[in-house]
């Protein structure tokens, strides 16, 4: 681990990967392309924003409360995120992620905005504005629980 830090690997669980820079794509690397799409957010008024803007193209959002200091938030892009079917179910989905690794102020007032306690939690935001609170996500999950909860956010 320390050779893996001393090369700049960011993944605790894959050290080395930085020595397969040449390689095909790990799952790391594909779970850190498809993170690129998530758009930080650090206010209420920016997500609210968001999601109008969203709803005006009839587009459903998927809002991903993150800190760093996280371990099921880094669980939940290895296991989640790298899944292909849930990267195809969310193609068309606009990603935000609130980092609130700082636990400022607006961290705070974003959290308490949607009664969350910590992360990682997920909300699902249809393009009526509407959360599925049902569908919450809070804590780890599998690839196919999070497509199972899309799919039922997405039904009603």
């Amino acid at each position: 681990m320390v050779i893996g830090a001393a090369g700049g690997a960011q993944d605790p669980f894959q050290p080395l990967s930085f020595v397969a820079a040449g390689a095909a794509p790990t799952q790391a690397a594909v779970a850190n392309d498809f993170m690129a799409r998530f758009a930080l957010v650090k206010t209420q008024q920016a997500l609210e924003a968001r999601v109008a803007e969203a709803g005006q193209r009839g587009q459903w959002t998927l809002v991903n409360f993150y800190a760093d200091w996280c371990v099921s938030c880094k669980v939940t892009e290895r296991v989640v995120f790298a899944d292909p079917c849930v990267q195809q179910a969310l193609a068309d989905t606009q990603l935000l992620r609130p980092d609130v690794t700082a636990n400022t102020v607006d961290d705070h007032a974003l959290m308490s905005a949607h009664q969350i306690l910590g992360s990682p939690t997920m909300l699902l935001i249809g393009p009526d504005g509407k959360k599925r609170r049902i569908e919450r996500i809070t804590g780890e999950l599998s690839a196919d629980e999070f497509l199972v909860r899309l799919a039922l956010a997405r039904k009603g």
